[in-house]
């Protein structure tokens, strides 16, 4: 199904406003690498990597989910390109830092079939947030439409196998 003029697709990304993402990273970096990342951490992680073109370090504070006994992450941030091909990482998780191989799936099915199982676990009103999308029909959007979604709006899985 292609998005008609003015018709919004079925499930769209959703992007922060940058001014919350400058103001809130620096305070979940230092909450989640502190003693006191319980606040946060049955939810949040962090992501410490270097950048494939830039060479610059990067740590990322993220949601992340358990799926089927895998940690991961579902993204459509920017960011996850890094970890095509797989990526040596580290990962701050319940507030210890440990390695990690991060390795990026863009495969449609099997990242709409984790979205759809994240939405059905939380109900699609709630998985939005988690998820960082729209989900505009007003119901739990089929797996055609989440394939649509992965393909129009980069959403993806970063697999995290912890060392």
């Amino acid at each position: 199904m292609t998005k008609q003029a003015g018709i919004r697709p079925a499930v769209e990304r959703v992007t922060p406003p940058l001014l919350l993402v400058r103001l809130a990273n620096p305070v979940m970096r230092r909450l989640l690498a502190s003693p006191l990342h319980a606040l946060a951490s049955s939810q949040l992680l962090l992501l410490h990597f270097i950048g494939r073109r830039t060479g610059r370090r990067y740590t990322v504070p993220t949601g992340y989910h358990d799926l089927d006994g895998v940690l991961s992450v579902l993204t459509n941030s920017g960011w996850r390109v890094n970890f095509r091909g797989g990526a040596d990482i580290q990962v701050t998780l319940q507030g210890r830092r440990r390695p990690a191989r991060a390795t990026l799936v863009e495969d449609p099915d099997t990242v709409a079939a984790a979205y759809q199982g994240v939405i059905d676990r939380l109900g699609w009103q709630a998985a939005q947030r988690r998820l960082g999308i729209r989900i505009n029909v007003g119901r739990p959007p089929t797996r055609d439409e989440l394939v649509e979604a992965v393909g129009e709006s980069g959403l993806s899985i970063v697999r995290l196998d912890l060392s």
